[in-house]
């Protein structure tokens, strides 16, 4: 999976699943690549380029969330002057690297 990661793109990370909702383990993380500060900026692009090929889009990763699995959703939102979308990425928990874990949790 190959997703370029401009200044335009906006990224959601949430972790979701597992037997019982709880709203703070819900909690979201939003990251506007174009506001951030330059080290801040490549630390979240050097994770999610880490963390990105351990995941399946949404559309196939039907098992995800049954049962007591939780697992991070990644949301990339891009807008260029050629095109615009969405992609959707989920990513296990038990095989998320820690500084995705540390992104979601810290925020930073």
């Amino acid at each position: 999976m190959n997703i370029e990661l401009t200044d335009d793109a906006i990224i959601e990370l949430a972790r979701e699943g597992g037997i019982a909702f709880i709203p703070k383990l819900r909690s979201e993380r939003r990251f506007a690549l174009a506001q951030l500060p330059e080290p801040q900026k490549q630390r979240v692009c050097n994770v999610l380029e880490q963390a990105l090929p351990l995941g399946e889009p949404e559309e196939q990763a039907a098992t995800m969330g049954h049962g007591d699995q939780r697992y991070y959703r990644i949301q990339i939102t891009y807008a260029t002057h050629r095109e615009a979308g969405s992609i959707v990425i989920l990513i296990p928990e038990t095989v998320a690297p820690p500084e995705l874990q540390a992104l979601w949790r810290d925020g930073q």
